[in-house]
């Protein structure tokens, strides 16, 4: 036993010092060891993400100002499940299924509490219960006498014409990754969101003070008219509906723009599907239609491509109108041997002849024999082969142009490039190209953007932007001259009657593993009118047509289709006839 005063004291400051040393252990593990798991839970308790209903994006329309992509409001829901307990989970799933769209399991599943949960203090838990919800004014109302449940208003695209130009369009997930010009243009399209994160306020202010002071509003996206005309792109996509059906073709682009400008008035291509419906693409693996072929996806011309090749011989100054050759049907270079398409042999040729006949020999004699490599693909840079036109459109892509200084450079390339073959382009890189000729040799980038609309008024015009000139104004008309006796002389598919019409149609072959598809083709036409002053330019592909072999060429199925949609479209656009202004 402890014996005196002495010891007494002892055994209790050793006590004292036992209990002090246990309390500080505990200081130590409370607010060091486990201080940030602590002001994370803390955090979770007095913090809350205060933020104002999400914007509307910009609307889109088109030309003349008709709507094409719009907002409809709709609503996330979830709910608050810790304020449930004792609730009956089942009746409550039954109630909110019809408006939520979920069906009663998922959500009896969703409301219920984690097992083992405890009663206090009770730990904020949310969950999310359906998402894009469209509710009615009076659906609202009924939803809103569930204190627990939270209905954040939100925005969803609203697509006015349907599947109208789908590809141009667009649009953009929830993880904002997208396609068409609703990609391209989501910085000015989506408007300012705001969220802070703030303590709970204690007082009825709706923010707490330190936010309060300096909350800014959220505004919504900027407008866009596009260059598009919704009647011309509802015309058009009919045609190209047709002329897949007629043909028995797997997909087809037409394309119509304006020469001067590069504005784009019709872009279609199918397949297409149906933007307000993406996330059912993308859950059955059909991610491909989002691709535009337009733009997205390269292919061989063939011998459309013979007209940019004209137009280098002649701008160089190596050839004239008197220039001719004699095309014995066969000319080797590089290692390979290139013959025309139908095999057979012309005799003494000019450039128009050349044209007419759309004979491979003698485009591979300009391009190897008058150019020669270096100055041939210097021509063909210019004309924009080779890069991205620049258009308001994701996943642009720039095509394949093998040039004398690469690597994997083969002097054949030289002569089958110079016909459209062992070359890839875009659909809408070749209309680019052929509109230089068309707009006396100034390349115009093509444009989808008419206008940007802003919230606060502002109203800015994007203007026209030349890329450049590959050829002289002299050339561009000389070879319009031409390519408008190929449609009069030989291509009747193509004329309009009443319009000079300038063009040239093109078969290619599609390559595979170990060489050229034989049984498979593109066929495709382009030209633009009415001569002198071309106003309209317009490009037809079609793409693996099934018709008999006779029939799957550029000039006989391509060209009709040309010609039907020329034919309506100069009178949609208050085209007079040639003979009409003669009359004036």
């Amino acid at each position: 036993m402890l014996r005196g005063p002495d010891a007494r004291l002892r055994l209790i400051a050793m006590l004292l010092i036992a209990v002090l040393l246990l309390v500080l252990g505990q200081l130590v593990r409370l607010q060091v060891l486990q201080n940030a798991r602590h002001h994370a839970t803390v955090e979770v308790l007095v913090s809350r993400e205060y933020a104002l209903p999400e914007p509307p994006w910009g609307c889109i329309t088109d030309r003349n100002g008709a709507l094409l992509v719009g907002n409809t409001p709709v609503y996330d829901i979830g709910a608050e499940i810790t304020l449930l307990r004792g609730a009956d989970i089942e009746a409550l799933a039954a109630e909110l299924s019809p408006y939520l769209g979920v069906s009663e399991e998922a959500l009896v599943m969703a409301l219920t509490l984690p097992p083992g949960e405890p009663a206090a203090p009770r730990p904020y838990i949310w969950r999310p219960l359906a998402q894009g919800i469209a509710l009615s004014h009076t659906e609202v109302l009924s939803l809103t006498r569930y204190s627990w449940l939270t209905l954040n208003p939100t925005w969803e695209r609203y697509y006015a014409e349907g599947t109208l130009a789908a590809h141009t369009l667009g649009f953009v997930n929830q993880s904002g990754i997208g396609y068409g010009v609703q990609a391209s243009q989501r910085r000015f399209l989506q408007g300012l969101t705001v969220s802070q994160i703030g303590q709970v306020a204690v007082n009825s202010n709706p923010l707490p003070d330190e936010l309060a002071a300096d909350f800014r509003f959220p505004y919504p996206g900027t407008d866009l008219r596009l260059t598009i005309d919704r009647t011309i792109q509802a015309f058009v996509e009919g045609e190209l509906d047709y002329a897949v059906n007629e043909y028995q073709a797997e997909g087809g682009t037409i394309i119509v723009m304006d020469p001067r400008t590069g504005a784009i008035l019709a872009m279609a291509s199918r397949p297409s599907y149906e933007p307000s419906r993406y996330p059912d693409y993308a859950a059955q693996g059909e991610n491909h239609l989002f691709w535009d072929p337009a733009v997205s996806i390269p292919y061989e011309p063939g011998s459309v491509f013979k007209v940019v090749t004209a137009a280098a011989a002649l701008d160089s100054g190596r050839v004239d109108l008197d220039w001719s050759y004699v095309d014995t049907g066969r000319l080797e270079y590089g290692g390979v041997v290139i013959r025309n398409w139908d095999g057979g042999t012309y005799g003494q040729q000019n450039l128009e002849g050349l044209l007419t006949h759309s004979l491979n020999v003698g485009a591979g004699q300009l391009s190897t024999q008058v150019l020669g490599p270096d100055l041939f693909y210097q021509y063909v840079r210019a004309f924009g082969f080779g890069q991205p036109t620049g258009v308001e459109l994701t996943n642009e892509a720039a095509g394949l142009v093998h040039l004398p200084s690469d690597w994997d450079w083969s002097d054949s390339y030289a002569v089958t490039n110079s016909f459209g073959q062992g070359i890839a382009v875009t659909p809408l890189q070749m209309a680019a190209a052929v509109a230089a000729i068309a707009n006396d040799g100034v390349m115009m980038e093509p444009h989808l953007v008419a206008e940007r609309n802003y919230p606060d008024g502002r109203t800015v015009t994007v203007s026209p932007r030349p890329l450049g000139q590959p050829i002289s104004a002299e050339t561009a008309r000389i070879l319009s001259g031409l390519m408008a006796r190929v449609v009069e002389r030989n291509m009747p598919e193509a004329r309009v009657p009443g319009y000079r019409i300038a063009g040239k149609s093109g078969t290619s072959q599609i390559p595979g593993v170990g060489g050229y598809d034989p049984n498979a083709v593109i066929a495709s036409f382009v030209g633009f009118g009415p001569l002198p002053n071309p106003e309209v330019l317009i490009f037809v592909k079609l793409d693996r047509p099934n018709v008999p072999p006779s029939m799957r060429w550029g000039s006989q199925i391509a060209a009709p289709t040309f010609q039907r949609i020329a034919t309506r479209l100069f009178v949609m656009l208050g085209i007079p006839p040639a003979d009409f202004v003669a009359g004036q």
